[in-house]
């Protein structure tokens, strides 16, 4: 991993960018299987006659031609630390050469999903400080699980000499030649009980009411199969009702256990000017995250955590949840207040004070401004409701109970936002907080903010209150967040905190 010499992906990369091909190809080829099961069972081959066994060779080209492209692409792909930059070279037909700034690094984070543990592979992610790619990781090298450690570690050093400061007080020692490293201690380390914890406070009440009607639909489903035989036609379709039952279940039970899954083992610990997260079973996740890379601090209550007065705090950088599987990236798990206070001080002291700031909660005066549209809401349903009760009128009883369930769902979603939402206006934090059943909060230094926008319809300005919106770098689900309604005088306040960082 020196300066200078080139290296590649390591060939794995190639079987990871087909698999889903070959998963395609093999799903193509038990279903058509199961259609053409009677024509299968022959033995003068007939079922070859089939127009749709046609498509399992022009699939199987496909995926050949795409095997060749991408292990063209991967011999004559190489990677290269200079000076200053990480360099990636591809050399196909048409040349490409992507150049990273080392000082524009803002994390280096390792993944391994469980194909590269069996091959003993790693997955190097680089994330830049833009605005353009926050959505996506730059960089993504596949290698061993030794040369991954070398090749973080020499990125590692060389920002740490961009920056000034010294690598060696940051950074756990970490052998050249083997990448190992002495065993790490860590300012928090999760137990099952932890891990337990916090997959139950993670449970979203509505994928667990699925969940159970599911297994209830997937049950009498299956009592009305056995006790009808009519209902049976074949084998077939008795097993296909069973499958979509299952993959109904399945789905919901995964929403309602990922938790327990993905932060296993999880660890935390502040290291100089970084914080270092590891967890993970199936997909073993490590972040690095230079602190003065955070944009924001999170603290979430789902629903059940908000009845049991439980909190988890994530951070939101450029270079976490940029991806879909990295949407919560966390920094304390569900904990008490108290127990999250004393491990963000540990973690985090930089943004500990802003967990205890307080929030204003909405003026009265919203109400005033939601009621226009919520009466020409109320109108449009009960007009609706009206005439569809005149065209259908054997439906009437049903079509008004609708518009009023309707009409009530709305005004419980308002009550609960009211509730919820509110702004904190502190010397260095704007803090937000906002929700329905569960409750988020987030806390932004005002240097962080990009840019702030404040607006006043006609009776807001009248009932002196505005609302508006902030905007940070970060991803497109952490840029934008909302500013409920607050006292206006308080627009000036922020607007003079946001000039005076600058």
């Amino acid at each position: 991993m020196g300066e200078n010499r080139r290296f590649r992906n390591h060939i794995s990369i190639v079987a990871e960018q087909i698999g889903g091909g070959i998963a395609a190809l093999v799903v193509v080829i038990v279903t058509l299987g199961i259609q053409n099961i009677e024509e299968l069972s022959r033995a003068d081959m007939s079922f070859l006659e089939s127009g749709a066994f046609l498509v399992i060779p022009v699939l199987f080209l496909l995926l050949l031609f795409t095997l060749g492209n991408r292990l063209l692409v991967w011999a004559k792909t190489y990677i290269c630390i200079e000076e200053n930059a990480v360099v990636i070279e591809r050399n196909t037909v048409n040349k490409k050469k992507n150049t990273i700034g080392i000082q524009n690094i803002s994390n280096i984070n390792l993944e391994q999903n469980l194909f590269e543990m069996l091959l003993g592979t790693c997955k190097v992610k680089l994330d830049t400080n833009s605005r353009s790619t926050a959505d996506k990781t730059d960089v993504q090298i596949v290698l061993k699980k030794a040369d991954a450690e070398r090749f973080k570690s020499e990125i590692a050093r060389r920002m740490k000499q961009a920056q000034g400061d010294s690598f060696a007080e940051t950074a756990p020692a970490i052998d050249l030649e083997t990448g190992a490293g002495a065993e790490e201690e860590f300012d928090i380390r999760s137990d099952f009980g932890d891990i337990l914890q916090h997959g139950l406070f993670s449970i979203n009440i509505f994928s667990l009411l699925i969940l159970i009607g599911g297994i209830v639909s997937a049950v009498t489903a299956l009592i009305r199969v056995t006790e009808q035989p009519a209902l049976m036609r074949s084998a077939l379709s008795a097993a296909a009702a069973i499958v979509v039952a299952a993959s109904v279940v399945i789905s919901a039970l995964w929403d309602t256990l990922k938790d327990f899954i993905r932060y296993y083992n999880f660890r935390a610990k502040r290291t100089g000017n970084k914080i270092n997260i590891r967890y993970g079973l199936l997909k073993k996740m490590e972040y690095t995250i230079p602190v003065d890379k955070i944009q924001a601090l999170k603290i979430r209550q789902s629903f059940v955590a908000r009845i049991f007065r439980r909190y988890m705090a994530e951070i939101v950088n450029v270079g976490m949840g940029d991806e879909k599987e990295e949407q919560n990236s966390f920094l304390v798990l569900y904990a008490t207040e108290d127990k999250m206070a004393e491990q963000l001080e540990l973690l985090l002291p930089e943004y500990a004070d802003s967990a205890k700031q307080k929030v204003e909660p909405v003026p009265a005066g919203a109400w005033a401004v939601w009621s226009v549209p919520g009466i020409l809401f109320a109108v449009c349903v009960f007009a609706c409701a009206f005439l569809l009760s005149v065209v259908a009128d054997e439906y009437r009883m049903a079509i008004w109970l609708c518009a009023a369930s309707v009409l009530g769902l709305t005004l419980l979603g308002m009550i609960l936002w009211y509730a919820s939402s509110g702004m904190g206006a502190g010397r260095d934090f704007l803090k937000l907080s906002c929700g329905y059943f569960g409750r988020r909060y987030i806390s932004v230094r005002y240097e962080n903010i990009q840019y702030a926008q404040v607006r006043q319809g006609i009776i807001a300005r009248r009932l002196n209150i505005s609302r508006g919106s902030i905007h940070l770098l970060a991803s497109s689900a952490n840029a934008k967040h909302i500013i409920p309604y607050f006292r206006a005088e308080l627009a000036e306040q922020i607007r003079q905190r946001m000039i005076s960082c600058r």
